[in-house]
């Protein structure tokens, strides 16, 4: 049976790709999107959220049900015979931090590392894996230990296994949205200090976080 609505995008047009590709993931079917310019701001809605928040704990059951509506439609899922450390790098992006997350970061983790470890890049500009949502959950959903700088590429945590290790990187006046996020699923979580250059403190923590169990 058809729905009977139809749900107006709130971003610029040129974002409207992605939208129909959300909906698919959330087993959404037969919705009519109605997209454009301007952007349409939350006095426009007519059943908001839980006010001007982004807090995970104030939509835990919203993200808890979208959780496993994706992760059902992504599966079967292969799981990779190591440990994936996922570092997100913006390469492509207003903020990038390449100045910590280079080429020889990921060699002195990699080599830092068991060789049960194996380091993988999510780099922002693989317009590949950004052009496709699905790629993206699909890469958290086998991530292990996942290594960020404070922004909204750690909200694909979302989709990471119960028990991961995440990192984030914050600088004072960030929120704590993420460490939420990762506490509300079962995870492991450490804040790193947005100076913080140095892999070895983050391979000490991968080694000691995977001596605890969930």
């Amino acid at each position: 049976m058809p729905n009977n609505f139809a749900i107006r995008v709130g971003c610029v047009s040129s974002l409207e790709e992605f939208h129909p590709q959300f909906f698919d993931l959330v087993g959404l079917e037969n919705i009519t999107l109605i997209s454009g310019e301007p952007p349409v701001f939350a006095k426009e809605v007519i059943a908001p959220t839980e006010g001007f928040s982004h807090s995970p704990l104030l939509n835990y059951w919203n993200l808890v049900v979208m959780r496993q509506k994706v992760i059902a439609n992504l599966e079967p899922i292969e799981k990779s015979e190591y440990k994936t450390v996922l570092v997100i790098i913006r390469d492509a992006s207003r903020r990038p931090d390449t100045f910590i997350f280079n080429n020889k970061f990921l060699k002195e983790l990699s080599d830092g590392l068991p060789d049960i470890y194996k380091v993988v890049p999510f780099r922002s500009s693989d317009k590949e894996m950004m052009a496709c949502m699905a790629c993206q959950a699909r890469a958290f959903t086998t991530a292990d230990v996942i290594i960020g700088s404070h922004g909204a590429g750690l909200s694909h945590t979302l989709f990471a296994p119960r028990g991961a290790v995440v990192m984030e990187r914050v600088a004072k006046g960030d929120s704590g949205i993420y460490s939420e996020l990762a506490f509300m699923l079962g995870m492991k979580y450490f804040p790193m200090d947005i100076e913080e250059r140095s892999s070895a403190i983050f391979i000490d923590l991968i080694t000691f976080a995977d001596g605890f169990d969930e």
